[in-house]
């Protein structure tokens, strides 16, 4: 009896134990797929928020994407060289190419050649020293007489940044003028070259010249003092190219004088006669653009110049510069220019030709002196015209005697 109740309690035992080994199976399993499910819940949560953006950033990307006009010009701007419509260089600059200088004002009234000096005799180019931008206003009978140092460094287009004074080397007178162009915003329309031996010439032909030497200068040209010094055309072509160290304001300055005295001589005493006479002489030495009948046409104009106070002098000097050594072995020195301030300058010449002002009786004096010298050189012509003679007869009594001529010595450096 009491055995079958051991029998019967450890199999109710067993039942028991089955039972609740399986409740907490279910209970494991529901545990199990719950946390499963939320897992999921939150992997999707978390997909949806970070597939959200994602989708956001593919819509913006393709509204960005989406070309517009204005998207467009704007890139089209961003891509657009410095240079602009100016020929590209074909060599890596040492320097950022400036954008071109533009927006100067400049009437078409008023005309604008440019005056250059070359180191070399010809048939070589040279680098040109003196460099002059001339702003003529004719019916003002005004002008401004602009002076630019030949190391300034700027971009010769098609070519590299470099200095000033290489650029009719390198293209003759066209790179020199799209030159201009670039930097300044000028092209001149006529322009004159001389060598060192056309302005000694020029210097002899018209009887030296007097010059005031505000400076001494010991150690050039043989030695010039201060004071009002004759000069002949070897030593005004000395005082004119002479540069110490980086000093091209000063040799500017001394140029500017001289182109002064010579204006001066000719424009006075009737010498302006001489002009034909000298125009012949010179040409295929000097290279110019303007002919003898352009110039002729001008000597009303150039007589009224004369008259004081009717030419100004500019040059870009230490204020529109600085100096800049340029990288590498040579340790070179050049102007790097101030764009702006030069800008300034310029338009301050130009504006000043376009104010008008009443001419003086001196211009009167100087046209009396012109009519004066025309009519005694066409009196001298006149009466020095042979006139028909018999010719002789001719006799082999003994050898013809011609006369021997004494050439006219030129300049070193000229055949």
């Amino acid at each position: 009896m009491n055995e079958a109740r051991v029998e019967h309690r450890s199999l109710l035992l067993v039942a028991l134990l089955f039972i609740g080994f399986s409740l907490l199976g279910f209970v494991l399993q529901g545990c199990q797929n719950g946390s499963s499910s939320s897992e999921n819940e939150s992997l999707a949560s978390v997909t949806n928020r970070e597939a959200t953006p994602a989708l956001a950033q593919d819509a913006t990307r393709e509204e960005s994407i989406t070309p517009t006009p204005t998207a467009t010009s704007s890139l089209t701007n961003v891509y657009q060289p410095v240079w602009g419509t100016f020929p590209p260089p074909s060599i890596d600059p040492a320097t950022p190419i400036p954008p071109p200088l533009t927006d100067i004002e400049l009437s078409d009234e008023i005309l604008v050649w440019i005056l250059l000096g070359t180191d070399s005799e010809p048939p070589f180019a040279g680098r040109t020293q003196a460099i002059h931008l001339l702003f003529i206003h004719p019916r003002f009978s005004k002008a401004s007489l602009m002076s630019i140092p030949g190391n300034l460094y700027v971009y010769i287009p098609g070519y590299t940044m470099q200095r000033l004074n290489t650029a009719y080397a390198l293209g003759g007178i066209e790179t020199l003028r799209e030159t201009l162009a670039y930097n300044f915003g000028i092209t001149p329309s006529r322009f004159v070259l001389a060598h060192p031996g056309d302005f000694q010439w020029l210097v002899d032909d018209i009887g030296t010249i007097d010059v005031t030497v505000f400076y001494p200068m010991p150690q050039a040209c043989g030695g010039i003092h201060a004071g009002q010094v004759t000069m002949d055309g070897s030593m005004a072509l000395c005082y004119a190219s002479y540069l110490e160290g980086m000093d091209e304001v000063s040799r500017m300055s001394r140029q500017q004088q001289l182109l002064q005295v010579i204006f001066r001589k000719l424009t006075h005493d009737g010498n302006l006669t001489l002009l034909p006479l000298l125009y012949a002489s010179y040409e295929g030495w000097v290279k110019t653009d303007l002919s003898l009948l352009e110039l002729m046409a001008h000597i009303p104009l150039a007589l009224k110049l004369a008259d004081p106070d009717r030419i100004s002098y500019y040059m870009i000097g230490e204020d529109q510069f600085d100096l800049w050594e340029v990288p590498g072995y040579s340790q070179a020195q050049v102007l790097l220019p101030d764009q702006e301030s030069i800008k300034a300058l310029l338009q301050q010449a130009i504006d000043d030709v376009m104010v008008p002002a009443p001419l003086t009786n001196q211009v009167q004096t100087l046209e009396a002196q012109l009519t004066n010298a025309f009519l005694a050189t066409a009196a001298i012509t006149s009466t020095c015209t042979p006139t028909e003679t018999s010719t002789p007869e001719l006799t082999a009594t003994g050898p013809t005697q011609t006369p021997t001529l004494t050439p006219t010595p030129t300049p070193q450096g000229y055949p």
